[in-house]
């Protein structure tokens, strides 16, 4: 209680004024209110894991024209975090999904060229995946792969999509499709085999992929390089 509550209750204790009663009241009401926006406010403070200021420098990376100068802004502000966050447990989830993610975590600067790994002792096992570009971390990524002479084409996601229902835009072309939703909703994945390698050939000599989904927000991905990329991928799978 502030000192204009304590003044108002003191005069109304000598007073005995009804009207002085009922300002006191309003006064104290309007107080208690006020709290408890303050506490709701805090609470909200509490569960949001940035800080004012770090909110608003990770916000400065949008207007970055150029997506790996963004990609690094981004990058440069998660590692000034001066906060704990909670990390997405790698054993916990779905084998192509870690895939994914460990093969981009070899990734050393900020480039977003594809990285390639081969199976070993000859087998047909070539995986390419490359990170979202121009948002912050954990990044969506893109991978491509022949394994066991089966071309697919999948999405590791941050967090579990609710469709597969997506729309396809690159600077050559724009179709809708539907994937499938694989590892609980993290990973998006097209249509194996003849299908999946249409859609493939349908991405080469693009710049960017953006895949839009009906919920949630768009994916960019760097596949300039893909044409190149793909080639002991489609060497390996025969195609």
């Amino acid at each position: 209680m502030n000192i204009a509550l304590i003044i108002s209750s003191l005069l109304v204790s000598l007073a005995g004024s009804p009207k002085l009663a009922e300002l006191a009241e309003a006064q104290e009401t309007a107080a208690s209110e006020s709290q408890g926006v303050v506490l709701q406010q805090e609470e909200q403070l509490q569960k949001n894991p940035f800080g004012k200021k770090q909110l608003d420098e990770l916000q400065k990376c949008r207007f970055e024209r150029s997506a790996l100068i963004r990609l690094a802004c981004y990058d440069r502000e998660f590692d000034n975090l001066k906060i704990g966050t909670v990390p997405v447990t790698l054993e916990n989830m779905g084998p192509m999904w870690r895939q994914a993610m460990e093969q981009e975590m070899q990734r050393t600067d900020h480039s977003t060229g594809f990285i390639t790994t081969r199976g070993e002792n000859g087998t047909t096992r070539i995986i390419l995946t490359t990170p979202a570009v121009g948002v912050p971390p954990p990044r969506p990524v893109l991978m491509l792969s022949c394994i066991d002479r089966i071309t697919r084409l999948q999405v590791a996601l941050p967090k579990p999509a609710e469709s597969g229902a997506v729309t396809i835009t690159t600077n050559k072309t724009l179709f809708k499709t539907e994937w499938f939703l694989r590892e609980r909703g993290y990973l998006w994945e097209s249509s194996r085999g003849l299908p999946g390698i249409d859609e493939i050939k349908r991405l080469m000599g693009s710049e960017h992929m953006t895949i839009a989904p009906e919920q949630g927000s768009q994916i960019t991905f760097n596949i300039s390089q893909l044409e190149q990329a793909a080639k002991p991928l489609r060497e390996a799978c025969r195609w």
